[in-house]
């Protein structure tokens, strides 16, 4: 009976299908200056490959610079940066 009764706790206070937020500021914020560092290392990588390496590095590299940009914006406009449009508003490149 005790077991039945500490499952059912442990699925008051945490349910996989909820949001946790218990992120701290400093977190969020540690998550956010690493992928503006990724961010902006991944479009130098890209740049430099566009005029001197192959295209398969090339093309890696503007796929890594897209995907911390995502990061990036979607941390912006759920922290409520101002000015930051929603990532979806941009599109998906369609």
């Amino acid at each position: 009976m005790q077991a039945k009764s500490m499952q059912r706790v442990r699925e008051e206070l945490w349910r996989e299908d909820e949001p946790s937020y218990n992120r701290t500021w400093d977190e969020i914020e540690a998550v956010l200056f690493s992928a503006i560092n990724e961010m902006n290392a991944q479009r130098a990588k890209f740049q430099l490959r566009k005029n001197t390496g192959p295209k398969e590095a090339t093309y890696r590299a503007l796929m890594k610079y897209q995907r911390a940009k995502g990061i990036v914006d979607s941390l912006r406009w759920a922290i409520g940066t101002r000015g930051q449009r929603s990532p979806l508003e941009e599109g998906l490149g369609d």
